[in-house]
């Protein structure tokens, strides 16, 4: 977006789309956000206080360790991560920010989900409510806000393309990471990879297709919106592996310049009045 000078309006994110959401509408660059997600070997000299891995393993506070139940919701507290955003984050108010940003997150406790920006909860500050989205199942105790337990955002909803479509958005830049795995004639099947392979394709394929039910949806409800996905084909690998993020970022800018590119060529942003980035972990 930035080597084609594209400026969004509207950012909705969940989970690691909500992070780079709260980052990037605040001024950060791409390439700010790609150091982060480097290895530490690989990183170049001069970033101050980047995001790392250690901030999302927290240990349990007081309340946590009170409740026995609570502490084995999850294996680690995001706290320390919320901490992080708060002191990172130039502005941690959603209504001081220039551009609208949303970030949604799921009331565990089956209210569904949740929307946390102008014109919703907009009194949760941002970086509580991005460690709220970035709950994930059981690796994360559900995070709390007021009386209130939230989790991954993404369990309720794939690519909450309404939020936009309502704030006035006419293109719509989704991304999303969950894709299966297509394996080609001659390879081996994934059952041999044992089962953390499986349950990998498993939520891939689950998550994908209910993008797919979603972005059916907004095109039978709102036709004069264009929805334009720059989800890049991840192969064999994780969105996880720090150790295989210099591929799987070229895999993304790739799929990002051969979509936007033709889109730009078009004109579809010369009759636009309002871009807006989707993203989920």
């Amino acid at each position: 977006m930035e080597e084609l000078a594209l400026e969004p309006d509207i950012y909705v994110g969940a989970s690691a789309g909500a992070i780079a959401s709260a980052f990037y509408s605040q001024g950060f660059s791409a390439s700010q956000l790609a150091e982060w997600a480097r290895p530490f070997y690989q990183r170049r000299a001069g970033e101050t206080n980047p995001l790392r891995a250690r901030y999302f393993l927290g240990a349990p506070n007081l309340e946590q360790l009170g409740q026995p139940g609570y502490l084995a919701s999850g294996l680690f507290s995001i706290d320390r991560f919320e901490r992080y955003l708060a002191e990172k984050l130039p502005k941690n108010d959603f209504r001081a920010l220039d551009k609208d940003v949303f970030v949604t997150a799921a009331d565990i406790d089956g209210r569904g989900r949740v929307v946390f920006g102008r014109g919703y909860r907009e009194d949760v500050p941002i970086s509580q409510a991005v460690a709220a989205s970035s709950c994930v199942p059981l690796l994360f105790r559900p995070y709390r806000i007021g009386d209130r337990y939230y989790m991954d955002g993404e369990l309720v909803r794939t690519l909450s393309i309404d939020l936009a479509v309502e704030a006035g958005a006419d293109v719509v830049i989704i991304s999303n990471v969950y894709r299966p795995h297509v394996i080609r004639p001659g390879q081996r099947s994934l059952v041999h990879g044992g089962g953390l392979a499986i349950g990998r394709q498993a939520l891939n394929i689950v998550v994908s297709e209910k993008e797919k039910r979603g972005i059916d949806l907004i095109n039978r409800l709102y036709p004069h919106v264009t929805v334009l996905n720059v989800s890049a084909d991840l192969g064999r690998f994780s969105f996880t592996s720090r150790a295989n993020a210099k591929l799987l970022m070229t895999r993304g800018y790739r799929e990002a310049l051969r979509v936007l590119a033709a889109a730009k060529r078009r004109g579809m942003f010369d009759i636009a009045s309002n871009v807006h980035t989707v993203g989920e972990a």
